[in-house]
């Protein structure tokens, strides 16, 4: 069996892992805009809250209302902090999935190389195997007309 034949399961196995990578890097990428999104929507939310608060504010709140508000307010602000805590997480992940995705990019192409590269060898190689032949055949033949005259 041919070198280049032999390495074409090689190939196919980078090329597939090389895949699993970019769609696990899809996943990830995916990941950290839903937790970009979720973040958005809580300092969103918060931002709505505060405003809400500052109006009712102005009108005067009692004492339980008062608390009530900043206690709501300080679980918002640990949900935001925890959900930015998510988000840098998503985010590293994502950085090491492409990081991933690169070194098998990198492996499938250089195995692709060599594959080519022997099989560029393999045709030269025959080439010359050819041409052998072919110089070998007029001289069989001269031979035999010279011996025959």
């Amino acid at each position: 069996m041919k070198g280049s034949r032999r390495l074409r399961p090689v190939a196919r196995f980078a090329r597939q892992q090389e895949r699993d990578a970019a769609r696990q890097l899809g996943d990830r990428l995916h990941h950290v805009e839903q937790q970009q999104k979720q973040l958005d929507n809580l300092l969103h939310y918060r931002d709505q809250y505060v405003a809400n608060f500052q109006s009712a504010g102005q009108q005067g709140l009692s004492a339980v209302q008062l608390r009530d508000y900043q206690l709501f307010l300080s679980r918002l602000d640990g949900a935001i902090l925890q959900q930015r805590k998510l988000l840098a997480e998503s985010r590293r992940q994502c950085e090491q999935s492409q990081a991933e995705w690169r070194h098998r990019h990198g492996h499938s192409k250089m195995i692709d190389k060599v594959v080519e590269t022997r099989k560029a060898a393999e045709h030269r190689e025959q080439n010359a195997r050819e041409q052998r032949e072919q110089d070998d055949r007029p001289m069989t033949s001269n031979h035999q007309d010279s011996s025959d005259s």
